[in-house]
């Protein structure tokens, strides 16, 4: 019986992760989609085109502000970049859409307090810093500008070419790029939430636990630098991305992990494997390697920094003494009316792309 209740459970969880990126996915999609169709690559050249403050401020202001779970931002920071946006604004811009959104605030808040709020936000624009740095210096920029000339995408001027945003037929491009989005990777993005629903039930906290230095009365030096290092590596092992790392974080930070370990572990859905995967099909295996040794690397800097600064100002909370809850997947909250909106929207765009694909068809017959 122990049994048939975990599958339930493995089952269970697997539908509450996918409801709840749901409609991220689809708003992260179709937004790709209109920035391959409508922003003209000029302006994204003027706006992202280089490595400057201004172009990496503009870039984590826009990726907050798409509000989108880590496969959808993988989606929308190749769009920029194909379009014209200078590498590291495009990878900015995929660290602020999965943290420095909204909703992760409000799930880190209801799950684990106010605290890992202030920390994710102020770790994220310090993890921003940190790749910016580690880009500039030993990022593999040339690789990715040349991947770009080698796709015929070199943020030339084809500003001609741009359909208006009030017109049928460049809604019925972007429907087009929405569906083509979503096919490249969907098989990626199924496997990682199944694997991780199932290693969220399956796998005792215990074993997440025994990875991590525990120290005695207090947090070491020692441990404070382990759990930053590791933290990311759990993440990567996990599978589990998106708004579905934070119970685990809750419960790995309940189990004795650091306050920082777990920040750099929920920076670390950025480097899970399905999105390694997804940044392979994307940009190629030797690319993707740099970009997550890179993103590693600033997750366990950030998440020290994190710990120290936090710790410093007293506002590192006792986990013994605040027990962090399960998270409610299905409720009547914010989650369940976007999902309603977002059903109806991705719904149109795939009739919008299916009717552009009939009448292609019949003008090929004609």
């Amino acid at each position: 019986m122990q049994i048939v209740s975990m599958i339930g459970d493995t089952l269970y969880t697997i539908a509450g992760m996918a409801w709840q990126i749901f409609w991220a996915l689809v708003l992260g999609f179709a937004v790709s989609g209109a920035v391959q169709t409508f922003i003209p690559k000029r302006r994204m050249v003027q706006v992202m085109g280089d490595d400057s403050a201004g172009s990496i401020s503009r870039a984590g202001f826009f990726g907050a502000i798409s509000s989108s779970c880590s496969y959808a931002a993988a989606a929308m920071a190749r769009s920029v970049f194909l379009r014209g946006a200078h590498p590291i604004a495009a990878v900015v811009f995929m660290i602020a859409a999965t943290n420095l959104v909204v909703e992760l605030g409000f799930v880190l808040w209801s799950l684990m307090g106010w605290p890992f709020v202030v920390a994710e936000f102020v770790g994220g624009i310090i993890l921003i810093a940190i790749v910016t740095f580690l880009m500039k210096t030993v990022g593999p920029v040339a690789g990715f500008k040349r991947l770009r000339e080698q796709a015929g995408e070199d943020g030339s001027d084809d500003d001609a070419d741009v359909p208006s945003m009030t017109s049928k037929d460049g809604w019925a491009q972007a429907a087009s790029a929405f569906v083509m989005d979503w096919s490249m990777i969907w098989k990626d993005i199924a496997i990682g939430v199944i694997v991780a629903g199932a290693i969220v039930v399956w796998v005792p906290d215990t074993f997440w636990q025994a990875l991590f230095l525990a120290g005695g009365d207090g947090v070491s030096w020692l441990q404070r630098i382990e759990n930053a290092l590791v933290g990311p590596l759990v993440a990567v092992l996990s599978f589990v991305c998106s708004v579905g790392n934070v119970p685990m974080a809750a419960a790995l930070f309940n189990g004795g992990i650091t306050f920082g370990g777990a920040i750099a572990f929920i920076y670390g859905d950025l480097i899970v494997v399905p999105m390694l995967l997804v940044y392979r099909r994307y940009y190629g295996t030797r690319l993707t390697v740099a970009l997550g040794l890179i993103l590693y690397v600033a997750m366990a800097i950030t998440g020290f920094i994190v710990d120290l600064l936090f710790t410093a100002l007293g506002w590192v909370p006792d986990a013994a003494a605040s027990k962090i809850g399960e998270m409610h997947f299905f409720a009547i909250d914010y989650t369940f009316w976007l999902n309603l909106i977002f059903a109806v929207v991705g719904a149109a765009l795939w009739w919008l792309s299916g009717q552009t694909e009939h009448n292609a068809h019949c003008a090929h017959h004609g």
